[in-house]
């Protein structure tokens, strides 16, 4: 398992790949386990009756600041890269020459975290007035269905070599000749062993999220909401849809 992939789930968090920035809580999902598609149905408030006010705060996550993920192989660079720069709004397909670094080894990390979210014991109250409308009864039925209540989103991405030492070349200056994301966010040595990548002013790009899933007995039966799963052998655990692995959002 990735080391960043295990810090989310240790915290709670869902890591995903979301497909445009300005996300935020409380949004519902559907995850087929068999199939492994997570689909983004839209915002909660899209499911409740108008009127409905829902109360979210911002926060910083100091605990997901500067946490790498493993060292990656080139080829896993590139995927990583791409895949994350959308975290932070940048959607361009990166250019890449990593020959200055000295290494085929890379990790990432995400910094400037901050998160959105509402408890969990508003959702409890908000759910009893779902309307689901034409989501079909069998997803509803498996227990697929999910409320993101808290998105984690970040500002910018670091990369460096794998075992954190200097890069062979100094690049500064001219890191565009060797880097290059468009015209969407900016490319900067931050360091000596530190590449930074910053997405565009104004937006919020997640790339975690915490949630709990919506049971009922029947369509008469009240729903209920489950932010935490309970694990035999460990007490209490967070609801992960996946643990272990980074999902794409549909």
């Amino acid at each position: 398992m990735d080391a960043l992939v295990r810090q989310l789930n240790a915290l709670g968090y869902q890591p995903v790949f979301l497909p445009q920035t300005d996300y935020e809580p409380p949004e519902l999902y559907n995850f087929s386990h068999q199939q492994r598609r997570l689909v983004r149905r839209g915002a909660l408030s899209h499911y409740l009756p108008k009127g409905i006010k829902i109360p979210v705060a911002d926060a910083v996550l100091a605990d997901i600041k500067y946490q790498y993920t493993t060292s990656k192989k080139a080829a896993a660079t590139a995927s990583f890269l791409q895949n994350s720069l959308r975290c932070i709004g940048i959607n361009a397909l990166p250019k890449l020459d990593l020959k200055f670094a000295g290494s085929e080894d890379f990790s990432f990390a995400f910094t400037n975290v901050t998160c959105r979210r509402l408890d969990a014991a508003q959702i409890d109250h908000l759910v009893q007035k779902l309307e689901l409308g034409a989501i079909p009864n069998d997803i509803v039925e498996a227990g697929r269905l999910h409320i993101a209540y808290e998105y984690a989103y970040a500002t910018e991405l670091l990369m460096s070599r794998g075992d954190h030492h200097a890069f062979s070349a100094d690049i500064s200056g001219k890191v565009g000749d060797y880097i290059d994301i468009g015209t969407e966010g900016s490319v900067t040595m931050s360091s000596k062993s530190t590449i930074s990548f910053k997405g565009a002013r104004g937006q919020r790009a997640a790339f975690a999220y915490k949630a709990g899933y919506l049971s009922r007995e029947d369509e008469d039966s009240k729903w209920e909401f489950h932010p935490e799963e309970m694990n035999r052998s460990e007490g209490p655990s967070p609801y992960l849809p996946a643990a272990g692995v980074v999902l794409t959002v549909e």
